[in-house]
């Protein structure tokens, strides 16, 4: 054994590179099979793949299987194509652009960004798509442009997370998968992890994809893991979540739905079951590769879908796990506590999608406020990567846009960058024009877990709530005199309808004055926006009140400028 090791050691520095990636060797070759040599394994399990896993004092991490330290992946979601009415189709057949991937990488790594997650199969189904039109296995093309970006990251020290947002619609996968649909399991997500007919299709996916890889000589060495899923979830208003009761057969056997437990248990059961056969089949063709499986957080995110993490953090054989968590709604520790990663430590968790809405966030450095102090409390709970969302703005989306990276001349990409920021537990300062940010604040009344400092805080996912119908008012004391130049408000009702919201300013040593008044029709999230002909001068003090609403009076932010906000 002594001998053998040796020997896979010195092909692996005999392989390695001249160019800056610190890559383990030729891409890979043929997928290695059952009946491969015990040294022959060995070889390829330490060129094939640069990034492991491990537990240092039972703590997990990434480590570089070549320098033995710890490698902490910091990057993007590299999804979105910056084409006029193109979105998530960046692998496409006509679409993919070589080019722009090794500039995008290029740019990446010299800031010191060292992972990219990337879709698979975002293109699901029609022309230059993953699955061949033929409805029978992958499109050959496609495959060719995977195998290029694995290059593209190789070349330049970008390691890619390539995750699978579902069966491909073509290929014949989701076909076969939806085979033992019926009234115990409805089609699509509720039987896509539980049935046999769904393993031996997903199985088949998976093994037309590295098999096809391999083919291509592809730079496995380039791939920081394989997720089985961007977001695992099933329908609980679907059978046989949706069952009160009888029995019903999974893959790992017979649950009674009557009983509640038991219907949890099939739920964790199967997908331990599906993750273990997907894995199998995943090291057959790529025998050192890790494996992960996304998550959004249960219950908070979509309560109507079912999403359980617990007790997979415990009982599953991933080697990594995903947990995306965005700021401007529940917060870090509720979300970390729901996922059941408090105390768990044993295995990295990544936050592979984190940013700042649009429509909680209205201006960047508001959103670049948000994230930093967002990332960095994020370790004390046990994040161990982060991954941006999104590198490209998703110009297609409305309510679930963020800033991108590369918005507003890239300014988040060079904030974040770890050539920047080399320690992303330490947030960045990033200055607030914002004259009411945290200022003191007052109202007419308040909801006990609805203060008027929620107002003032730059967050749009809390809000001030009166609790209680028109005439009501908030007040912010400026601390100060300001030349004020604009004025904002956003919205926090419910239901949408017509509205009337007096502003008021106290000028220094007077009283308040109306400078405004908005009236029609309002709907939550909504920005009033108040921008007077000629600035308000010596303002101390902003008051808002509302007249009419078919709402409890309410209030997300209230803010303040000397200048304009972009």
């Amino acid at each position: 054994m002594k001998f053998i090791r040796a020997t896979a050691q010195l092909l692996l520095l005999l392989a390695l590179p001249s160019c800056n990636m610190p890559s383990t060797g030729t891409p890979a070759t043929a997928p290695i099979v059952d009946s491969a040599t015990e040294s022959t394994q060995i070889a390829f399990s330490i060129i094939q793949h640069r990034i492991g896993a491990r537990q240092v004092n039972g703590i997990g991490e990434f480590y570089d299987r070549l320098t033995d330290e710890k490698f902490i992946p910091r990057g993007t979601n590299y999804v979105f194509v910056p084409m006029r009415n193109i979105t998530n189709q960046l692998l496409r057949v006509g679409i993919y652009d070589p080019r722009r991937t090794r500039e995008d990488f290029v740019k990446l790594a010299g800031l010191g960004y060292n992972t990219v997650r990337v879709f698979l199969d975002h293109c699901s189904a029609g022309p230059g798509c993953i699955g061949d039109q033929d409805n029978v296995g992958l499109n050959p093309e496609y495959l060719d442009n995977i195998a290029d970006m694995m290059s593209a990251g190789k070349e330049n020290g970008i390691y890619i997370l390539f995750t699978s947002n579902d069966l491909p619609d073509q290929g014949g996968y989701s076909e076969e998968a939806n085979r033992a649909s019926s009234g115990t399991f409805a089609g699509y997500r509720n039987s896509f992890y539980l049935t046999p007919q769904a393993i031996s299709a997903t199985r088949r996916y998976w093994r037309d994809l590295l098999t096809g890889l391999a083919n291509r000589n592809a730079a496995f060495d380039a791939v920081l893991g394989w997720q089985l899923l961007n977001e695992q979830w099933m329908f609980i208003d679907q059978p046989p979540l949706s069952l009160t009761s009888g029995l019903v057969e999974t893959t790992t056997g017979s649950y009674d739905m009557s009983d509640q437990e038991q219907k949890s248990q099939m739920v964790s059961d199967g997908l331990v079951y599906y993750i273990a056969q997907m894995k199998e089949e995943i090291l057959l063709h790529d025998p050192t590769a890790l494996v992960a499986m996304g998550f959004f957080v249960p219950e908070i995110a979509a309560p109507g879908w079912y999403v359980e993490t617990a007790s997979l953090l415990e009982k599953s054989n991933l080697d990594f796990f995903d947990f995306h968590a965005y700021p401007g709604g529940p917060s870090l520790l509720d979300q970390a506590e729901h996922f059941g990663m408090i105390g768990f430590d044993s295995k990295p968790i990544i936050m592979g999608e984190y940013g700042a809405f649009r429509h909680i966030y209205a201006d960047i450095d508001s959103a670049a406020r948000a994230v930093t102090g967002w990332a960095a409390e994020s370790c004390q709970y046990g994040f161990d990567g982060w991954l941006y969302w999104t590198h490209y703005p998703d110009d297609a989306s409305v309510n679930d846009r963020t800033w991108g990276l590369m918005d507003d001349d890239e300014y988040l990409l060079n904030l974040f960058a770890p050539v920047n920021q080399s320690d992303i537990c330490e947030p960045i300062e990033v200055p607030n024009d914002n004259l009411a940010y945290e200022k003191p604040v007052t109202a007419s009344r308040s909801l006990p877990d609805q203060p008027p400092e929620n107002a003032v805080d730059d967050n749009a996912g809390t809000n001030w709530g009166a609790g209680a119908d028109p005439v009501q008012w908030i007040q912010v004391d400026l601390q100060g005199s300001y030349r004020i130049n604009e004025i904002r408000l956003l919205v926090g009702q419910y239901p949408n309808g017509n509205t009337i919201h007096r502003l008021q300013v106290r000028i220094s040593g007077g009283e308040y004055q109306v400078v405004h008044e908005f009236n029609g029709s309002t709907n939550d999230n909504d920005w009033l926006v108040y921008t007077p002909d000629a600035p308000l001068e010596n303002v101390t003090h902003i008051r808002v009140q509302t007249l009419a609403s078919p709402s409890w009076v309410a209030w997300k932010e209230i803010q303040a400028f000397e200048k304009p906000v972009p």
